[in-house]
């Protein structure tokens, strides 16, 4: 028999919390504006109330090192910024959520040592200086502050275009409220008028029915009386020929031949 064939799995799907856009897990990329902003946080509320950790003589923090996530004393410090693997990392004043340098420097994932200072045009991505003489060779790159500045200039871009366009949404979208609130109205009026209608017509019949009803009634009445007369002028008929048949059968039958000639007259 032919191998079984499983069906290709889905690519997973997340839903965003905020705006309940789908994606594929695939694409989702770290938000590195939240991971500073945590960064900032931990150094804040951890630098004024713990010690520091890099050495053994408990002295208090008084700063805190953002890529090594730990509280540091004021000796510590100037041995981080002194030693090779260190002196590049970013040290912020606990409490005061600013380092040193003003931003958390990214570095790269090869070269570990290395910051990435380098925007790489043609795979569209941060490098090294190492990476862009490399793996990128040949490419075209920018620097850092350039690329950060044209990025800027092009989401302002963006952001004004969007603006419009969410204005102009926003306008239609009163517009359509506008109509279906008059929709929803145009429709209640014409619930009422045709509940009113159907009670005015219900009214006309209800009144029309009253006039057959009488008109009825005293046709039939006028008829039954006429029937009852004639009845009665029958009934009357019928009796006096029944009292005449009842005298002539007894005439008929009695012997009296001078009591039936007298009776001729009434006969």
């Amino acid at each position: 028999p032919p191998p079984d064939v499983s069906p290709a799995p889905l690519p997973a799907v997340v839903d965003c919390p905020i705006c309940k856009h789908q994606c594929h897990l695939k694409d989702v990329v770290e938000n590195y504006f939240l991971r500073d902003s945590g960064a900032e946080t931990a150094a804040a509320s951890q630098g004024s109330s713990q010690c520091c950790t890099s050495c053994e003589d408990n002295a208090p923090a008084t700063s805190y090192c953002v890529e090594c996530s730990e509280p540091l004393c004021e000796t510590c410090v100037e041995a981080h910024q002194r030693v090779k693997y260190t002196k590049d990392h970013t040290v912020r004043a606990a409490g005061s959520g600013k380092g040193k340098e003003g931003e958390r420097a990214v570095y790269c994932s090869v070269h570990k040592h290395e910051p990435l200072v380098l925007f790489c045009d043609t795979c569209d991505t941060l490098t090294c200086r190492d990476c862009q003489l490399n793996a990128h060779k040949d490419h075209q790159y920018q620097f850092l502050e350039d690329a950060v500045r044209n990025q800027r200039k092009m989401l302002a871009t963006l952001v004004k275009r969007l603006g419009d366009k969410h204005a102009s949404l926003q306008r239609s979208t009163k517009e359509v409220r506008s109509f279906i609130r008059q929709v929803t109205d145009v429709q209640k009026r014409v619930q009422v008028d045709v509940k009113m209608a159907i009670l005015q017509i219900m009214k006309e019949l209800n009144k029309r029915g009253k006039v057959l009803v009488s008109d009825a009634q005293r046709v039939t009445e006028g008829q039954q009386e006429k029937l009852e007369r004639q009845h009665w002028a029958m009934t009357k008929l019928q009796r006096h020929q029944e009292h005449i048949l009842r005298f002539a059968s007894w005439a008929l039958e009695s012997d009296n031949s001078t009591a039936l000639l007298l009776s001729k007259k009434l006969v």
